[in-house]
């Protein structure tokens, strides 16, 4: 497989502009030679330095282009939520056995509602990024992965607007929080939650590129996974008797899920997870960042011949 050049290039209809991807060149131009060591650690240090900086430029626009022309423009981010919230809150707040499991049953279901709209948004969009950004795949050289993980950071944006609206349930539902030290866990939680999100998108995206049926899979998957994770129900409905102990397990094995419970355990409980919910968040997170990985740097080298 052939190297990827060391300079991105970046073709227009005014001609082609290009520039390094790190300080190499200028660092060969400058006054001495560094050592060997010192100029791998620089380096190093300037490829990180691109990366970080390419993935916030992409970011930004996916994030402006998304609103641009609507009158709301960012609001229609907080009402999705809302709406859906007020109206299965309305649909299944007069339901007995709902009623009895989940005291302050609306911030149970908005935490849900936020958590599955990044996730499967996320999932959603950046599995077809590589087709959307078409032109900018063909056109500039960079690290390819780049291009789904905007696309999954610039929903992390909208999530990070909708938990205001949970935050905002404090005023109104006080009871339905717990104040306690279990409440530090939530930012690790996020980031398990964020990395199972990496590891889905960095195999499918790079999958659709060449079988285009990927993404039809994906949205059917994400239906059937819905209903496969306590965001409506209470997780007692799942641990009810009449379940075999065996669908259990593998219902607990269920990533995001798992997520689900350990949020609601920290913020509405104020326990900390239990050893079964941490090994169903990081033990399938850390198996789909590998294989997404692996998965991605195989099919990478074709995404210039599918796109």
């Amino acid at each position: 497989m052939r190297a990827l050049p060391d300079v991105w290039v970046h073709r227009r209809p005014k001609g082609p502009t290009w520039g390094p991807l790190d300080d190499e060149a200028a660092a060969a131009n400058g006054a001495g030679k560094a050592s060997g060591a010192a100029k791998g650690a620089h380096s190093a240090s300037a490829r990180r330095a691109t990366f970080a900086h390419v993935l916030g430029v992409l970011t930004r626009n996916e994030f402006r282009a998304r609103y641009r022309s609507q009158a709301l423009g960012i609001l229609w981010s907080l009402l999705n939520p809302l709406v859906q919230t007020a109206i299965l809150t309305v649909i299944f707040s007069h339901v007995a056995a709902f009623k009895s499991a989940v005291p302050n049953y609306p911030v149970y279901l908005l935490m849900g509602v936020v958590v599955w709209q990044w996730f499967s948004t996320a999932i959603n969009m950046a599995t077809q990024s590589f087709i959307a950004q078409a032109d900018i795949v063909k056109r500039t050289v960079f690290a390819r992965q780049i291009v789904p993980l905007a696309a999954a950071l610039s929903y992390g944006v909208n999530f990070a607007m909708e938990s205001l609206l949970v935050l905002a349930l404090v005023f109104i539902w006080p009871s339905a929080f717990k104040l306690s030290p279990a409440l530090a866990l939530v930012p690790v939680v996020l980031v398990i939650l964020a990395a199972l999100i990496v590891g889905v998108v960095l195999a499918t995206s790079v999958l659709n590129v060449v079988y285009r049926d990927v993404a039809f899979l994906v949205s059917t998957a994400l239906t059937l996974l819905y209903w496969l994770t306590p965001i409506i129900y209470p997780l007692s409905f799942v641990d009810d008797g009449a379940i075999p102990h065996v669908y259990k397990v593998l219902y607990h094995l269920n990533p995001i899920a798992s997520i689900m419970v350990a949020l609601r355990n920290c913020l509405m409980d104020g326990v900390v997870p239990s050893a079964l919910t941490w090994i169903g968040m990081v033990g399938p997170t850390a198996l789909m960042l590998a294989i997404g990985w692996a998965v991605f740097r195989h099919y990478e080298r074709m995404v210039l011949d599918y796109v």
